[in-house]
């Protein structure tokens, strides 16, 4: 009678290839490419999953569900425009910063239209503060308001309304440029807005 061989023991399943990477980076950049391929009906966590590589629970761990995922993306690329504000020398021209402040978020929102949309969009399940860089923005706009009604020159003693006034017209021209396609807004154009809007908030001279 033969010996019976020892049976081997069986290997363990092979995990599923991912790319280099940290896990939340490489995830991101697979929720950013459905985004920008499909926009926010694209992504759900079984695409980004078979995108990335990572399991689904892996990526419920590191981002809580969808939304969660998204405003991460939004927070990943809004982070470079707060970075580039922040480097706005601030000077002792507070109008100046101010408007310095408002062409550079207008000319990051235009440049990245798909996540503007994003952030403009209220969602049902809308977490308040869900991205940390945008409301970062918000603060140093209405700190440099806040310097303006300090030293007198700011026109109204309403800093809320003040800001929505600016928010407004930047708003405006953002959305005027993604509904009119390609067409980019003349630079003329965003002048004229800055100095109306300049016009009604700012006096000549301090009170």
């Amino acid at each position: 009678m033969a010996t019976p061989h020892p049976r081997r023991p069986r290997r363990a399943p092979r995990p599923r290839s991912v790319p280099r990477g940290s896990t939340p980076q490489v995830v991101l950049a697979a929720t950013e490419a459905l985004l920008l391929e499909g926009g926010v009906d694209a992504v759900s966590i079984r695409r980004v999953s078979s995108r990335c590589g990572y399991s689904a629970p892996t990526i419920y761990h590191h981002f809580g569900d969808k939304t969660g995922l998204i405003d991460a993306v939004l927070e990943r690329r809004f982070r470079r425009m707060l970075e580039m504000m922040r480097a706005i020398p601030r000077g002792d021209d507070a109008a100046a910063y101010l408007r310095e402040m408002a062409v550079v978020f207008l000319r990051f929102a235009l440049a990245n239209p798909d996540h503007y949309r994003l952030l403009a969009t209220v969602r049902p399940d809308e977490r308040e503060g869900a991205v940390p860089s945008a409301e970062a923005a918000r603060s140093l706009v209405k700190e440099a308001l806040g310097d303006l009604l300090r030293e007198g020159t700011l026109a109204t003693p309403d800093l809320e309304g003040a800001f929505l006034v600016l928010w407004s017209m930047v708003h405006g021209l953002i959305s005027l440029h993604l509904l009119s396609g390609e067409k980019a807004i003349a630079d003329d154009l965003v002048e004229l807005a800055l100095d109306t809007v300049e016009r009604g908030l700012l006096r000549r001279t301090p009170k």
